[in-house]
C-alpha cells in the first residue's frame, strides 16, 4: 500500500512549487531588464521593450499550463486535480492575452521608429519565415482557446477535447522557432542557458510523465483485463490483473488513466476511479455509459492489455482531522466512494453511506455495500428520487434529509462525489449545517 504524505508535506510541497514559480516570474523580468530595460528612452523602444517582456511572460505561462497538465506525482498531490485544472485555466487566460499583446506592442513600437504604417510594417514582418511561424501558432493557440471555450458550454465529449487540445504541442514549437531567432533578450548567454533549461525541464517532464511513464508502469506489471462484469442497464466494472501488483502504489479514492489496446479504443484514455479496496491481485474500475466509449466499454475482450497513466487524485482520508465519516454519493459517484467507505470500516471507524439515484435501476454494487456495512455494523442507505414505490428513503438529498439521517454530521469527515449539480447543492447543504471545511473531500474531476 502506498503511504499517504501528511497535510503538513502537503502544504510544503504546494509551498515550494509557489516558490519556484515566483522566482521564475522575477528571474524573467530581470534578465528582460537587462537585455532591454535600459534602452526605454523613447515611445518606439518603450512599446518595443514592453512587447519583448509581453513575449517572454506569454510564453512562460504557456509553459506553465503544460508544466500543470503533466501529471508528476509529486505536483499533483500537492495541490489535487482541482485545484491543478484551475491554474491551468488561469495560465492559459493570462499567457494567451500577453501572446495577443505581444505583436501589437511590437509593431506598433516598429512602426513608429520606421515612420510606417502599422499594416505595412506587418507586411514586412510576415515575409520571414519564423515571424509566419510564430503567427501561425498565435492562429492555434486562438482556436485553441475558442474551441475550447465551445466545447465547456456544449459539453463535448472527452475524445474531441482531447483531439483539438493535441493542438497546443504544435503552436507551441512553432512559437519556439522565432524566439531563438528574434529573441533580443535571449542573445544573453546566461538567459539563452536558462530558457533553453526551462523549456527542457518543463516538456521533459511533460513527455516523461504523459508518455513514457505509463509505458514503463505497462512494462513493469503487464495489466491486463481480467473479466467484465455488467454492474446495472448502463454501467460495467472492468477487472485488471498483472504482475507485481502489490507494488503499484494506489490509495482507495485516486483515479487512473486507461487505455485499452483493443481495436477501435487503443487510441483514446480516459479517466476511472478504483471502484474497489486494491489488492496485490488485481484493480477495478467500473465504467457509466456517457458517451462513445464508455458505451463500448462492455464489449471489451478479457485478455486486453491495459496501459495505466497514475494513480492520481488527493480524494483520499489522507487529510482527516475526525474519526467518524460520511459519505455521500451520488449516480456513478459511488466509484471512489465504495473503496473509501470499506476502508474507513477497515480501520474501526463508524461510518454512513447516502447513496443517491434516480430509480433503484440505477443503484450501483447494493449487494456489495449491503454486505460491507452489514459486516461492520455500519448504515447504507440508499435513496431514490424519481421513483416513488420505491421501498427505502427517497426524495432529494437536502439538507433536511442529510440532518434527519445523521444528525452529528459536523462532527464527521465528509467525502463527497456525483454529478457537479449534485455536489455543488449537498456543498451547500452541508455548509448549512455547520461542517467545518476542512472536514468535507471532494474532487470535481473537470477537465
Amino acid at each position: 500500500m502506498q503511504v499517504a504524505p501528511t497535510e503538513r508535506s502537503l502544504r510544503l510541497w504546494r509551498g515550494f512549487w509557489q516558490i519556484l514559480h515566483t522566482a521564475n516570474v522575477i528571474l524573467i523580468l530581470a534578465f528582460w531588464w537587462r537585455g532591454t530595460g535600459s534602452s526605454l528612452a523613447d515611445a518606439p523602444s518603450v512599446l518595443t521593450g514592453l512587447g519583448r517582456m509581453t513575449g517572454l511572460l506569454a510564453a512562460y505561462f504557456i509553459l506553465i499550463q503544460f508544466f500543470t497538465i503533466g501529471r508528476m506525482p509529486w505536483l499533483e498531490r500537492a495541490f489535487g486535480l482541482d485545484r491543478l485544472t484551475r491554474i491551468h485555466h488561469r495560465a492559459g487566460t493570462l499567457g494567451y492575452a500577453l501572446l495577443l499583446f505581444h505583436p501589437l506592442l511590437l509593431l506598433l513600437g516598429g512602426a513608429l521608429s520606421s515612420r510606417t504604417g502599422f499594416l505595412a510594417q506587418a507586411a514586412l514582418l510576415l515575409g520571414v519565415r519564423e515571424i509566419a511561424f510564430a503567427a501561425f501558432a498565435l492562429a492555434l493557440f486562438t482556436v485553441l482557446i475558442v474551441t475550447s471555450i465551445v466545447f465547456v458550454r456544449r459539453n463535448v465529449r472527452y475524445e474531441h477535447w482531447y483531439l483539438v487540445h493535441l493542438m497546443a504541442y504544435a503552436a507551441l514549437l512553432f512559437a519556439f522557432f522565432h524566439q531563438i531567432r528574434f529573441g533580443s533578450d535571449l542573445r544573453q548567454q546566461a538567459f539563452y542557458a536558462y530558457w533553453i533549461a526551462l523549456y527542457a525541464a518543463i516538456l521533459g517532464s511533460h513527455l516523461f510523465f504523459r508518455f513514457a511513464r505509463p509505458l514503463l508502469l505497462f512494462a513493469r506489471h503487464r495489466f491486463t483485463v481480467e473479466r467484465v462484469v455488467r454492474e446495472n442497464h448502463n454501467t460495467v466494472s472492468v477487472t485488471i490483473t498483472g504482475s507485481r501488483l502489490s507494488r503499484f502504489r494506489i490509495l482507495p479514492g485516486q483515479f487512473m488513466v486507461l487505455r485499452f489496446l483493443h481495436r477501435g479504443l487503443w487510441w483514446q484514455a480516459h479517466p476511472f476511479s478504483l471502484s474497489c479496496l486494491p489488492n496485490d491481485r488485481h484493480l477495478r474500475v467500473t465504467i457509466k455509459a456517457l458517451g462513445d466509449f464508455t458505451q463500448r466499454a462492455g464489449e471489451i475482450p478479457v485478455g486486453t492489455s491495459v496501459v495505466i497513466d497514475g494513480p492520481y487524485g488527493i480524494f483520499t482520508d489522507r487529510g482527516d482531522v475526525t474519526r467518524n465519516v460520511l459519505c455521500i454519493a451520488g449516480g456513478i459517484g459511488i466509484t471512489p466512494i465504495r473503496p473509501l467507505f470499506e476502508q474507513v470500516l477497515g480501520q474501526g471507524r463508524k461510518a454512513v453511506l447516502l447513496y443517491a439515484n434516480r430509480t433503484a435501476a440505477d443503484i450501483v454494487f447494493a449487494e456489495e455495500l449491503k454486505a460491507v456495512a452489514e459486516a461492520s455494523h455500519a448504515r447504507f442507505i440508499p435513496i431514490v428520487s424519481n421513483e416513488p414505490a420505491f421501498p427505502g428513503e427517497k426524495g432529494k438529498l437536502d439538507a433536511e434529509k442529510i440532518r434527519m439521517l445523521v444528525p452529528d454530521v459536523p462532527e464527521r469527515e465528509v467525502y463527497l462525489c456525483g454529478p457537479l449539480p449534485m455536489m455543488e447543492a449537498v456543498i451547500a447543504a452541508l455548509r448549512s449545517l455547520g461542517l467545518p471545511p476542512e472536514q468535507l473531500h471532494y474532487e470535481k474531476f473537470e477537465l
